[in-house]
């Protein structure tokens, strides 16, 4: 708590670690990337690492072990103490101000329940952008030119043996539905491969972002119609779940190349599977799926299938970056009383009425008074 120790410091109050009690901070999982950030970090908090499950959180929390506490640094994937539900919300100590995702999606987090409860929420949007249209890029690469195959064959010891010609990515037409952060990223990769880029989004972009990512809007009936490849970017909520189903799967052009970079459930896997088999869909490029980690047994056996474990994100810089994020959103609240990234909107609890609990600004009052 250097910040502390200078400030009051300057007021002729010589206050000494032994004076201070540090906020104390919740992670659900270790930072392993951020760490200069975490070092920052800890000047000013206490971290504590959760350890155990769901129930037992609860149990914590019916106890009182965690009154007091700031903030929740949650988990940046599978959460050790699963969804983030109005259930588990119940039970968070009114003190908490702030729970911070270190991941852009939310769909496992009731923010109405947290909002009704005074905590704000936050993730980091944008920071995954480039990593996400990246795996996009590799998705559609081996999908059009039929790389997984390749692999295969190659693996198999066959050479080339029944792989087919694929096509060039300048001889394809991409369609993205969704146009955020990932959507114009993929946008500006594809679009310097060659591709005629179509887009469908809830809100037309200004023609200048258009021209920016030489992207062209599509009404959503005519995108799915005349898209070589689709590409979904959309998150996951209550109007998004399976928005690809058979209905408009049947609508796509017969031999479309489909990839869900998005959340799993956007697409119903069922219907997948049957337009694969049919031939309606000529091949799929899938870095989520709709029961994660379990995928569809047909899926894994469809040699047209291009197939990730969810690796999006996986790269230590983005990991580093929404680590980052994270614990920013959380200094950022407390100490100033507003997060970077918030998803919803709440009074702010200031660090300085958690502090008051800690310090004895009594003492300091009455030496500036002298």
């Amino acid at each position: 708590m250097n910040w502390l120790k200078t400030k009051m410091g300057s007021h002729g109050w010589d206050i000494t670690d032994d004076d201070i009690k540090k906020p104390n901070v919740l992670f659900l999982v270790p930072v392993k990337f951020a760490r200069q950030e975490l070092e920052d970090f800890e000047e000013y908090f206490t971290v504590k690492i959760y350890d155990s499950d769901r129930e037992e959180f609860i149990r914590r929390c019916k106890k009182g072990k965690y009154d007091g506490y700031a903030a929740i640094l949650w988990a940046g994937g599978p959460s050790p103490i699963g969804k983030l539900d109005s259930e588990l919300v119940s039970h968070i100590p009114s003190s908490i101000s702030i729970i911070s995702l270190p991941m852009a999606g939310f769909n496992t987090v009731d923010v109405e329940a947290c909002t009704a409860k005074g905590i704000t929420v936050t993730n980091t949007p944008g920071v995954v952008s480039a990593a996400t249209a990246d795996t996009a890029m590799f998705l559609i690469l081996g999908c059009l030119r039929n790389f997984t195959q390749g692999q295969t064959s190659l693996r198999a010891g066959d050479w080339k043996e029944d792989v087919i010609y694929g096509h060039d990515l300048a001889a394809a037409s991409i369609g993205i539905i969704g146009m955020g952060g990932v959507g114009k990223a993929i946008a500006k990769r594809a679009s310097a491969c060659g591709m005629l880029v179509n887009y469908y989004n809830r809100t037309r972009l200004d023609i200048r972002i258009e021209a920016e990512y030489n992207a062209h809007f599509a009404a959503y009936e005519t995108l799915l119609r005349e898209s070589d490849v689709i590409v979904i970017c959309v998150p996951l909520n209550d109007t998004t779940r399976h928005m690809i189903n058979a209905t408009q799967l049947n609508k796509m052009k017969k031999g479309v190349v489909l990839i869900n970079v998005a959340r799993g459930p956007v697409v119903d896997e069922a219907a997948l599977v049957e337009a694969l088999e049919s031939g309606r869909v000529g091949s799929a490029g899938l870095d989520v799926f709709e029961f994660e980690p379990k995928v569809h047994e047909a899926l894994l056996k469809h040699p047209q299938c291009t197939l990730l474990p969810h690796m999006g994100t996986s790269t230590e810089e983005s990991l580093r970056s929404m680590e980052k994020l994270a614990l920013k959103n959380i200094m950022n609240l407390l100490m100033q009383g507003e997060a970077i990234t918030p998803l919803n909107k709440v009074t702010a609890k200031a660090l300085e009425g958690v502090m008051t609990d800690s310090v004895d600004f009594s003492k300091i009052n009455l030496t500036l008074q002298g």
